[in-house]
């Protein structure tokens, strides 16, 4: 789980030109629940996971730590995440 929200977050962020992430200092999974459908038919093996992530921090800055939430599915090439948002706290 956290490789692939740090694979995703690091992708974002050098698409907006910050290249500094080097990953999470922290990462804690606070828990999982079925995906519930958006209108359509159940797919198993999708979860909506909940995580606390904190950034390794910026030199002379403090540490950033986010809430968020990823839908995570199981394909035939692996897992994939889906980013759902994630809010500093």
């Amino acid at each position: 789980m956290r490789k692939l929200v740090e694979a995703h977050t690091r992708r974002t962020l050098e698409r907006q030109g910050n290249a500094t992430f080097r990953g999470f200092d922290n990462f804690r999974k606070q828990g999982c629940v079925e995906a519930k459908p958006k209108g359509g038919p159940i797919e198993s093996g999708q979860h909506d996971c909940y995580y606390a992530a904190t950034f390794v921090p910026q030199p002379g800055q403090p540490p950033l730590t986010v809430n968020g939430k990823g839908r995570f599915r199981h394909t035939d090439k692996g897992i994939t995440f889906e980013d759902l948002g994630a809010q500093p706290r």
